[in-house]
């Protein structure tokens, strides 16, 4: 499984994009600790994680059609750049207290910007650094390095917030940024050459148009859609219930996304029996049930062990829906000429539901409170989850 790390360029990449990824974790846990200082308001708060996932709407189909045109390491270094920088000023504001909730918002919108340009043609790059008959492993053995960040990312953040304060927070994570702008300034593998005279064929045609609206992909679509809206819930609620309505100190804050990478790691290990290809309806279905219990246990706490549960059962149920979702979006990507931009419409419907969702229960919150729009949220996946189940089970008998 590891045989993908003993490739230098692949070992290096890996390197940086943990390095990465643990900054981001770190970052998260910073950001939504400031806003709970900043304001007190769910749907205020709530529009901290809708700003980070609306650009990706907007731009991720753009931005892979771009990758596909050849320009891959240019688009990468523009987008890395962009967070290092925007890391940077967000750091020097909160050190020099010169922080506002308007300013952090739209600094969060920037790095949401270049998340949305770098993920179509991140994606694609990583399978693109090992032999074809290891790329299997290499994206394993990437999301194994994604889910150790899940642990250790938040984790370390909160001991951060708690000994030196969240400007030191901001600025690992606008260090983190740069080995990956470094591994692609030197990037090896170079754009696609295209002569003068000649002009490559990347336009949809109308199969690829057929394909990407036909009716079973149009259902993937919408599953996700709705799937993600009920889930952002979580990603949206999570810093009210736990900084302002509980009261929980840094280090407790910071370890509750821990417990939700512990259970990713758990789902992690027991892969292989629970996301088996043959049963992908069946393992989706059970995934939305367990993250539906983990917001139930959000919802209900009265302290911090208890969401701590739930965050763990969440955990568990976001990994594995998020990992078969992309796996089933690579899958119709190998049917396509334009992998970085199909890849793309994938990520742009999955942040729709995680956007639109962020603000809905961030509104709801205010109208009512973050403990009705939590268990709203669980029920509306724990009817989804038994449609899916009972669904599945009749294509299966079938």
């Amino acid at each position: 499984m590891w045989s993908p790390l003993k490739i230098s360029v692949y070992r290096n990449f890996w390197i940086c994009a943990f390095l990465s990824n643990m900054g981001t974790w770190i970052q998260d846990v910073a950001a939504s600790w400031v806003m709970t200082h900043l304001s007190t308001s769910p749907l205020i708060i709530s529009l901290l994680s809708f700003t980070s996932n609306l650009p990706v709407v907007f731009l991720s189909i753009a931005a892979g059609y771009f990758a596909d045109l050849g320009h891959r390491r240019r688009i990468l270094l523009i987008s890395e750049s962009m967070m290092f920088v925007a890391a940077a000023i967000l750091a020097y504001l909160v050190w020099s207290e010169q922080i506002t909730e308007g300013i952090l918002l739209l600094l969060s919108l920037i790095m949401g910007v270049g998340f949305a340009l770098s993920n179509p043609p991140f994606q694609s790059v990583l399978t693109d650094l090992v032999p074809n008959e290891e790329q299997s492993q290499a994206v394993l053995v990437y999301y194994i390095g994604i889910n150790i960040t899940r642990v250790l990312g938040p984790t370390l953040g909160g001991v951060v917030l708690g000994g030196i304060g969240p400007a030191a927070a901001f600025c690992l994570n606008s260090l983190s940024f740069l080995g990956l702008i470094l591994f692609f300034w030197k990037w090896p593998v170079k754009e696609m050459a295209v002569p003068k005279d000649e002009k490559r064929d990347v336009s949809f045609i109308e199969k690829e148009f057929q394909f990407l609206f036909s009716f079973h992909n149009m259902k993937l679509w919408v599953e996700i859609f709705i799937v993600t809206f009920f889930a952002s819930s979580l990603w949206a609620l999570y810093p009210t219930r736990g900084r302002v309505e509980l009261g929980l100190n840094s280090w407790q804050y910071g370890s509750l996304l821990g417990f939700l990478g512990l259970g990713a790691c758990f789902a992690t290990v027991y892969s292989k029996k629970i996301m088996l290809p043959e049963r992908t309806g069946l393992s989706l279905a059970g995934a939305y049930f367990v993250y539906a219990v983990g917001l139930f246990f959000i919802g209900m706490a009265p302290g911090y062990y208890f969401m701590a549960q739930g965050m763990f059962f969440a955990g568990i149920g976001w990994l594995i829906l998020a990992t078969l979702m992309n796996m089933s979006s690579r899958q119709l990507t190998g049917k396509s000429h334009l992998k970085a931009t199909m890849l793309g419409v994938f990520l742009a419907v999955f942040y729709a539901g995680m956007a639109l969702g962020s603000v809905s229960w961030g509104a709801l919150a205010r109208m009512g409170s973050t403990k009705v729009s939590l268990l709203t949220a669980a029920v509306g996946l724990t009817v989804i989850a038994l449609y899916k189940f009972l669904n599945s089970k009749t294509v299966k008998s079938l």
